[in-house]
């Protein structure tokens, strides 16, 4: 085999290449050559999906992946029922089944691929967030400490309404990414982690480095979503450490440690919450003095002096309310099958006096862009309560397998799987205000599927599959981990 063919066919590549590929995507001044790349990245992996499944029956293999398989087909069946005259409308549908089958396959069926040492491609895609959003870090509150503020075609960077977006292209991108880069940096601390992967320990200056940036990116960019998703992180993570004893719990016991976990879940929110109102102050009184350069293509400037890094909509949930009422009044069109994807724009239009809130913002972007900001609600517009209850059936399963063992195995400590249990479960209450899950082909989706891939890894190493259990359907065979 040519090494360009064993390129091509290697999935741990294909990851490691998409995920650096979809960072970039995020970086301003980089987005045209990135989505030129992602382009590319996006035929090689649905090259590999098809591949995969016929040379290596991949989807047979995977975890829980009955659901998936039925969720995909369930969607075919959206498209055809509602195909559109459109054909870039029925493009992108087809596109988005092809992103899901990605996620699935390639992305959650990393523990199908064998002899594949999962935590070196992690080390691997850790160690460029850390380095990566280091640098970006400088260069963003850098530029912000020198007064220097861009704005090209509409799109601002280092402060664009009122909130710090270092280099990248939207204030919720930056806080997702800032939280992603600091679970990385926890990950890079454990012990067997780093052992068993058979690279050198990252150096704690940069590890250092990274938090501490990335930090106060967070803290700037004033994201609700993203400070949920932290705050998510470090609750889930200190109750796992709270109850992670060798010793038997005993009902006084469990009494303490759950009395233990509600104060110190206090104690993260508040504490957090001051930390980001006293960081926002400070840094508001250093653009004030230091005074700002504008590169703008508008003609008046604004006055630096009211930039406080606080969002310029009052309301805690940023027009999302309507958003979600637009969103049950779409779910009557077709409630079992949902309406597919790429569709949701065109409905709206229909339905509402302006179409679906915010959609007016994305330009020509509008029909691939607009979204309910909620992963769950899209996943039932666009699917329907099919699809929702499949992928919910999926999800649930998973994360009881998943929580069985991370709840009761205290030798898992020194392993990264209860760093990524803690940044499963708060990314799913992340979900619940973001544009997360599935039908968006962005660094945040990924992610996910990611670390729920290399989690499923540990899953499968905790639950060998031998002797391997089989159930009869249609008169043929599947494992019983299909199920």
């Amino acid at each position: 085999m040519s090494r360009f063919k064993a390129a091509v066919l290697d999935t741990s590549l294909f990851r490691r290449c998409y995920i650096i590929c979809l960072f970039f995507c995020n970086i301003t001044m980089l987005i045209v050559p990135a989505y030129i790349g992602l382009a590319v990245m996006f035929c090689w992996g649905s090259f590999l999906v098809i591949y995969n499944e016929i040379k290596k029956h991949t989807a047979l293999k995977t975890r829980h992946g009955l659901w998936l398989i039925l969720f995909l087909f369930a969607s075919v069946f959206t498209l055809i029922f509602h195909i559109s005259s459109q054909f870039m409308t029925n493009l992108y549908n087809v596109m988005m089944i092809l992103h899901a089958a990605m996620c699935f396959f390639i992305f959650y069926g990393i523990h199908t691929e064998k002899h594949l040492n999962f935590r070196r491609e992690f080390y691997s895609i850790c160690s460029f967030i850390v380095y990566a959003t280091t640098v970006m870090g400088v260069i963003g509150l850098a530029c912000l400490m020198a007064g220097i503020r861009v704005e090209v075609f509409h799109i601002g960077f280092i402060i664009f309404e009122n909130r710090f977006t270092g280099m990248y292209m939207n204030p919720n991108y930056l806080g997702y990414i800032s939280v992603f880069a600091i679970f990385c940096c926890h990950a890079l601390t454990k012990k067997d982690f780093i052992e068993i992967s058979g690279r050198k320990r990252v150096s704690r200056i940069w590890l250092g480095s990274c938090v501490t940036l990335n930090a106060i990116s967070l803290l700037l960019c004033d994201s609700n979503a993203s400070m949920i998703l932290a705050i998510g992180y470090a609750v889930v993570y200190c109750v796992y450490k709270i109850f992670d004893s060798k010793e038997k719990l005993d009902f006084g016991k469990i009494v303490k440690k759950s009395l233990a976990s509600l104060l110190s879940g206090i104690f993260i929110v508040t504490s957090l919450l001051f930390v980001r109102h006293v960081v926002q102050l400070g840094f508001s009184e250093i653009v004030r003095m230091t005074g700002t350069v504008h590169v703008m293509e508008q003609e008046e400037p604004i006055d630096e002096k009211v930039i406080t890094f606080e969002h310029k909509n009052a309301n805690v949930d940023s027009g999302r309310l309507t958003l979600w009422k637009q969103a049950a009044q779409m779910f009557t069109v077709s409630p079992v099958t949902g309406v597919g994807r790429a569709n949701i724009y065109e409905i709206g239009e229909g339905m509402f006096e302006n179409g679906v809130k915010f959609s007016d913002k994305y330009g020509i972007f509008a029909p691939y862009i607009t979204d309910f900001h909620n992963g769950y609600i899209m996943i039932i517009i666009s699917a329907g309560a099919l699809g929702f209850v499949l992928f919910g059936i999926f999800i649930v399963k998973f994360f009881w397998r998943l929580s069985r063992h991370v709840l009761r195995n205290s030798a898992l400590g020194d392993s990264t799987l209860p760093c990524m249990y803690a940044f499963l479960c708060a990314y799913m209450a992340f979900a619940l205000v973001e544009i997360t899950l599935l039908y968006n082909l962005t660094f945040m989706v990924l992610t996910f599927w990611l670390i729920l891939g290399y989690s499923s890894c540990f899953l499968t190493k905790l639950e060998p599959d031998h002797p391997i259990e089989h159930f009869t359907l249609f008169k043929r065979k599947f494992r019983r981990t299909l199920l």
